[in-house]
């Protein structure tokens, strides 16, 4: 088997042969995309300005959105896990995606699971709970998903075309009613690309067209998004046999869908590294290991990224997963590295908007298909008790402190302060006469963002 030593080197290699040009692009990006420039000017009631006044800012929010499935929330048997769950996620998410999918929504036909106290479904936590806990914690929810063929619910698949059409209108206009106005946003339509005819709904020539315009009907001002599973990496890569990224599959669909005027908002692109997932043996698995390592090299992502951007709308890591490679401390350090590479490379381009995370728990990732184990992955960025592997520590640290602005400063005679920070929100305290003055204010891509705050 591979030692801890070799993976490494396999895996960071391609950054490792291209280092300064790719630490230069991240550089670059992340400091011309993610952050903005703030002039706060304070005066008194009076109009005068404050002069001569220290000012902390501190950033408590950011506007880029790092999230991850929320299928686990009160899933756990133990309720300390349950307890720790809900208190880690709004520690290290600022999104979560809320499961929608049909099948386990509305296992029976007319009897659908949106109430808090709904029959439990494990890994598929009623909606309504899940936009509680959202709701409560400042954690934005997205909805995942509202047409995935392969969840289809046992009592559709006998429908006819025209019948399971009608089904569909009456779900999107359920979820209209109860959730418009509260999500971040809405999965549209999932995985056309890649799953099997499991309705007669699949063998449309038009469906991805069908759905968007049914989604616009009953969500006009939501954003919508769609979702693939063909990852960055293999967009762009450059090898003798591949195609060029403006010829691969999921660009060609868009390139059609937007020619045509369908209303997609969104480009979402699903980034899982599934090493080792239909591995039964130490051989298939290593090998796993050796085929997955060009979904790790930062020029691959960046091709397929520039490609799909090129398309003009924004786009969103909608699932990613990394692997462990194994139990050691060297795996968890390497999954570490990994991320930190990973995220860098996408938060420094202008078109990404989001990136989530997919199972977070290791041992309880998606199970049923014994030749696609997930959990054999490892895959999740905290051990099974949900203590945080060094991936989790490494992904708190990423927005908590690297791309995290504070700072000190002294108002002008004119009462101004003028800062560079990373987008997001923010609250400047200062003090006058004894007395704190907390303002809160956010900075903001494509605004002047220039505050006034009498004090």
């Amino acid at each position: 088997m591979m030692t801890a030593e070799e993976k490494r080197e396999l895996y960071l290699k391609p950054y490792n042969d291209n280092k300064e040009a790719i630490d230069k692009r991240i550089e670059e990006g992340i400091e011309t995309y993610r952050k903005g420039y703030c002039r706060i000017r304070f005066t008194d009631e009076k109009g005068n300005p404050v002069k001569g006044k220290k000012v902390k800012v501190n950033q408590v929010g950011h506007e880029f959105k790092y999230g991850a499935n929320i299928f686990m929330l009160d899933e756990f048997e133990k309720e300390e896990h349950n307890a720790e769950y809900r208190r880690m996620f709004k520690e290290y998410f600022n999104l979560a995606t809320v499961p929608f999918y049909w099948k386990d929504l509305e296992p029976e036909d007319g009897k659908p699971r949106y109430d808090k106290n709904s029959p439990k479904i494990y890994r598929r936590p009623a909606p309504d709970l899940c936009m509680d806990y959202c709701e409560q914690n400042g954690v934005a929810p997205k909805l995942h998903c509202l047409v995935y063929n392969s969840w289809t619910p046992e009592w559709a698949k006998a429908l006819s075309t025209s019948e399971l059409k009608k089904r569909y209108e009456k779900r999107f206009w359920e979820i209209a009613d109860r959730y418009s106005g509260r999500m971040y946003e809405f999965e549209v339509i999932n995985e056309t690309l890649i799953q099997g005819i499991s309705n007669p709904l699949c063998e449309e020539r038009d469906i991805v067209e069908w759905a968007f315009d049914l989604a616009r009907k009953y969500f006009p001002n939501e954003k919508l998004v769609i979702n693939e599973a063909d990852p960055f990496p293999c967009i762009g890569r450059n090898t003798p046999s591949s195609v060029s990224p403006y010829f691969d599959r999921y660009f060609l669909q868009l390139e059609s869908l937007l020619l045509k005027g369908v209303s997609i908002d969104k480009i979402g692109v699903q980034n899982h590294m599934f090493v080792g997932v239909s591995a039964h043996t130490d051989e298939e698995y290593e090998s796993s290991v050796r085929g997955h390592a060009f979904a790790a090299d930062p020029i691959n992502i960046y091709r397929g990224m520039d490609a799909i951007a090129s398309l003009g709308l924004p786009m969103e890591n909608t699932e990613m997963t990394l692997p462990t490679f194994g139990d050691t401390e060297e795996d968890e350090e390497l999954q570490a590295d990994l991320l930190k590479l990973m995220y860098s490379v996408w938060f420094s381009h202008p078109a990404m908007e989001t990136i989530v995370y997919w199972n977070t728990v290791d041992g309880y990732a998606h199970t049923g298909n014994p030749n696609w184990i997930e959990n054999n992955c490892r895959g999740g960025l905290f051990h099974k008790d949900l203590t945080p592997k060094k991936s989790a520590l490494m992904l708190k640290k990423l927005f908590s402190e690297i791309w995290h602005t504070d700072g000190e400063f002294v108002t002008d005679d004119d009462g101004y302060i003028e800062f560079r920070g990373f987008y997001g929100d923010y609250k400047a305290t200062v003090e006058t006469d004894g007395k704190l003055s907390e303002n809160k204010f956010s900075v903001l891509p494509k605004q002047n963002n220039k505050k006034d705050f009498i004090i």
